[in-house]
């Protein structure tokens, strides 16, 4: 993960109790795949609807969370690809790493789910297959922290995985909408 996700996951961690950053970043994601208008208001209402049922948000959370937003929406239209799942530094212990990657696939599930974004279009073999394995990692446990190479390398493989992933389904939303090419005559 790139060092500059650490310092956003440890202040997110401690200014955002109850929310969870990687759960956000998760929901985040699923939510501007299937709508990438998203605005603010909305984006607010859907953090404090669903995952806090509801309660009230601090001016310093609601700010956090926007900025989250303008994050995520940053991500998802950089043109070489760089999103990434907002996850602990790499020098968090494996546990809590592998905890935090299962509660963004669950963000991510819950956020395509809400968006209706395989209702809205269709979705390749490739973004299926994907979302039957978000499912599978959503329920992520590391029995310890004595990980060993092949656990560290089995971790960071997961996470270029879903990163690529997130991007194939973003893809084929887009190709979903975007206008027909004119025929020709």
């Amino acid at each position: 993960m790139p060092a500059t996700h650490a310092p956003l996951f440890e202040h997110l961690s401690r200014l955002l109790t109850p929310l969870d950053p990687a759960e956000l970043h998760g929901l985040l994601c699923g939510l501007l795949c299937s709508d990438p208008t998203l605005d603010r208001a909305r984006w607010l209402d859907l953090a404090t609807e669903e995952l806090i049922d509801g309660a009230e948000l601090s001016a310093t959370q609601a700010d956090l969370l926007a900025k989250l937003l303008d994050y995520g929406i940053a991500q998802l239209h950089d043109p070489d690809g760089a999103v990434s799942p907002l996850l602990p530094d790499d020098d968090a212990p494996l546990t809590q790493r592998t905890e935090a990657l299962g509660r963004w696939c669950q963000g991510l599930l819950y956020g395509l789910g809400l968006g209706r974004v395989e209702q809205a279009s269709p979705l390749s073999a490739e973004s299926r297959e994907f979302l039957g394995d978000v499912a599978v990692i959503a329920q992520a446990e590391s029995a310890s922290d004595d990980g060993d190479n092949a656990d560290e390398t089995a971790y960071t493989e997961l996470v270029e995985y879903l990163r690529v992933g997130l991007l194939t389904i973003q893809q084929d939303v887009r190709h979903a909408v975007a206008p027909a090419d004119p025929l020709p005559h």
